[in-house]
């Protein structure tokens, strides 16, 4: 469980705690693996106050056994958004915006925590969908399709809104197939509670296959593709699998069941956003 800062902040390097200080505001996207989250990221990158993004920063410290300082050079050295043009007016904001994977961050969450002012946003969907997404994508890389079950994200996720909940911070939660079949219902909720002004043609983008956002070395890559070369938001039609549909080997159908399970209770937080309905925030 997520019970204390790790490592204490005094001990965290100047680079990290110097952070902060460098953003107008610092904004906080968590999502499960293949949640649509890079897309609903890119409706932030559109926005005349975010400069700046950072893709996964925590990352090299699951695969690559990293520390906190080349998480901190990541955090200091973001996406630069400046260098796109399809910005609503000439005006450049400068705040930061972080997308990462429950996993990635793990016991460094609370970490992160104290970086946001704003509400955390989490990101979910159903896991049969996004699980069967990861496995896809991993058999088109030619990997393994067997990986730990943390790297789902699920177990973790519902930690880190636990977390949120027993210490007060602001967060909210959104369905990315609620995100992507009605983004004019969604995002400006989302932007509300962050203080944000929406504009409809913030949902709409040039390619950007140029852009690079992994950061093992080319491994992730090929999981950007389709977003990068993307124009807008697109709806959710895949069907839906049956959990028959998924091995029964290291108890991976029942965890994917036990995933389904969290994916419903989250679903039921009064902290979703809906199509209809305000929105508590406590």
């Amino acid at each position: 469980m997520l019970t204390a800062l790790s490592p204490s902040l005094n001990s965290l390097p100047a680079s990290f705690l110097n952070v902060q200080s460098q953003y107008s505001e610092i904004y906080a996207i968590i999502s499960p693996p293949r949640c649509s989250s890079t897309a609903f990221a890119r409706v932030f990158w559109q926005h005349p106050d975010i400069g700046y993004y950072s893709h996964e920063p925590f990352e090299v410290t699951y695969y690559m056994g990293q520390g906190l300082t080349e998480v901190a050079a990541k955090l200091n050295n973001p996406l630069d958004l400046n260098q796109f043009n399809s910005k609503q007016n000439a005006t450049q904001g400068n705040s930061l915006v972080i997308k990462e994977m429950p996993y990635q961050v793990w016991h460094n969450f609370p970490l992160l925590v104290t970086l946001v002012k704003k509400p955390i946003i989490f990101l979910i969907r159903d896991p049969r969908l996004n699980i069967t997404s990861r496995i896809t994508k991993k058999r088109e890389a030619g990997t393994s399709t067997t990986f730990p079950h943390v790297e789902t994200g699920w177990q973790l996720l519902h930690q880190q809104v636990a977390y949120c909940q027993n210490h007060d911070i602001p967060y909210t939660i959104v369905d990315t197939t609620d995100f992507r079949n009605a983004p004019n219902a969604i995002v400006p909720q989302v932007f509300s509670l962050l203080g944000l002004k929406f504009s409809p043609a913030m949902l709409f983008w040039k390619p950007r296959a140029e852009v690079e956002l992994d950061n093992l070395d080319g491994a992730h890559s090929h999981l950007y593709e389709r977003v990068l070369s993307s124009v807008g938001i697109q709806p959710a039609t895949e069907p839906i699998p049956s959990l028959d549909s998924f091995p029964v080997r290291n108890q991976f159908r029942a965890h994917v069941a036990h995933c389904l399970e969290l994916y419903q209770e989250l679903r039921r937080d009064p902290h979703r956003i809906r199509l209809t309905s305000s929105i508590r925030l406590s």
